[in-house]
């Protein structure tokens, strides 16, 4: 169980994994799946690794993230000035709840960390937002884990044929998308004239 949750503060501190926090989560539900208890203990242990761990982000991005995001960074990740005007807009108006339900857009939980850090949205208003989401984010996965998990592992183990099956599709899948980006892009060819 520790471990799941230091992975699950290392990705909300920043660092990419090759695995989605939801896993962690779906882990720690299925760990303690049949006792309301450690549910719950791992529901509150959960809320507060993300919001430490969010916390580092949010506190490099608010000194070091507005000349990152001008500068090389922005270009690389191709963040202009336009794009950071409308972040400001939107933290603006809606404040905490740009926190709260963006985190739950895939892929955008690190990328509101690092704008509400950049913006200097208030440190407690953005630790009550991280809360917030976090409390219904981990509960849905919690009890996911909890129901679902020990379902599908006593399928997976009595159907063993269906891991080799599925590792093969997503093979094929990965290897097509490989070829498809690795293969130069044709450029049109001008009508005859």
């Amino acid at each position: 169980m520790g471990a799941s949750l230091l992975l699950l503060y290392v990705e909300e501190s920043g660092v990419p994994l090759p695995v989605p926090g939801d896993v962690y989560v779906i882990y720690l539900g299925q760990a303690a799946a049949g006792s309301p208890s450690n549910l719950i203990a791992s529901w509150l242990a959960i809320i507060a690794v993300v919001v430490a761990g969010s916390s580092n982000l949010y506190l490099v991005s608010r000194r070091w993230g507005g000349r990152l995001l001008r500068g090389r960074l922005g270009t690389i990740l191709h963040v202009d000035p336009e794009g950071i005007s409308r972040a400001e807009h939107w933290f603006g108006r809606w404040g905490a709840l740009t926190i709260i339900f963006g985190r739950h857009v895939p892929g955008f939980r690190v990328p509101i960390t690092v704008l509400a850090g950049t913006l200097e949205v208030r440190y407690p208003v953005f630790a009550a937002s991280v809360a917030v989401s976090t409390a219904a984010w981990s509960a849905v996965w919690l009890l996911l884990g909890d129901r679902v998990a020990p379902v599908l592992v006593r399928f997976l183990t009595g159907n063993r044929w269906t891991i080799l099956l599925v590792a093969s599709a997503l093979a094929i899948a990965a290897a097509y998308l490989i070829l498809r980006r690795t293969q130069p892009r044709r450029s049109p060819t001008p009508p005859d004239t």
